[in-house]
């Protein structure tokens, strides 16, 4: 798992920064395009990977934009899963964030040691993205 939000600010992993509500929009805008992106494509042995890399990202991006209406900056994917779990843990439950986390991690190893993401893990990872998305769309709303 990953270290608590106040180690990521002490260690410059998040910077604090005036909070951006078209920066927020425009992130959130663009995770939801790219999750319907991965969407579209039909997972297999050779698409696997892309698939997950762009359901996560359109996570990650989605949670950036949470980032950005508080006035936060990551310079680490560790650290935007972190501030989720710090900031947003009424929204999101420990499952949710351990999934969230895990696909990190799914993504880390594909994008960077060439590792071998199956087609259940690209399917798993769009349906918790769908979910994921959904939940911050709501939070927004409210």
């Amino acid at each position: 798992m990953t270290n608590s939000f106040s180690n990521y600010m002490k260690m410059g992993k998040v910077k604090k920064q005036t909070p951006n509500p078209n920066e927020a929009q425009a992130l959130f805008e663009k995770a939801k395009l790219l999750l319907l992106y991965a969407e579209d494509k039909k997972a297999n042995e050779k698409t696997a990977a892309f698939i997950l890399e762009d359901a996560y990202e359109a996570m990650r991006e989605a949670a950036q934009s949470l980032m950005s209406l508080n006035g936060f900056k990551p310079y680490s994917h560790e650290a935007t899963v972190s501030f989720i779990q710090a900031f947003y843990s009424s929204i999101f439950t420990e499952e949710d964030i351990a999934l969230f986390d895990h696909f990190r991690q799914v993504r880390n190893n594909s994008v960077y040691s060439a590792f071998h993401v199956n087609i259940e893990d690209a399917n798993d990872c769009i349906i918790f993205a769908h979910k994921f998305i959904k939940k911050i769309e709501q939070f927004r709303k409210s």
